[in-house]
């Protein structure tokens, strides 16, 4: 409908009022009408948003691999390191390492990650080293 007023030679806010009114509750927002609008404007032809939903080549075995890889090799290393290394987003290199890997960082360290909850409490019951207290 957009495409439509646009090449009608309707304006933005006509044809924001056009679809408002055809689609009442359910239309697009004020933006989306004027960013599309704006797209046809710029010379776009297509309606096709090819950035549309969630990328899936990022999220595969493969790089759950390598990240695994890389952890074995350097327990060090930090998440930005790994999404250069691999060449993916930080957060979706987070997601593998914390809920694929069930890894965790403590003390700038990936170590498996314990769920029991007799070892979390095994661990509070033992005694704490304060590495700031002098003796």
């Amino acid at each position: 409908m957009i495409k439509f007023c646009f090449k009608t030679r309707k304006s933005a806010m006509e044809t924001l009022q056009m679809v408002n009114a055809a689609y009442g509750d359910q239309a697009l927002s004020h933006s989306n009408v004027f960013r599309w609008y704006g797209r046809f404007h710029d010379g776009r032809e297509d309606t096709e948003d090819p950035r549309s939903g969630r990328p899936t080549e990022c999220f595969n075995d493969n790089n759950v691999e390598k990240i695994s890889q890389l952890l074995l090799q350097n327990r060090h290393l930090l998440v930005r390191m790994l999404a250069d290394e691999v060449n993916i987003g930080k957060d979706t290199v987070r997601k593998v390492v914390v809920e694929d890997l069930q890894k965790r960082k403590i003390c700038s360290r990936f170590v498996p990650h314990s769920d029991s909850r007799a070892e979390r409490l095994e661990k509070r019951s033992l005694p704490r080293f304060d590495c700031h207290s002098r003796q």
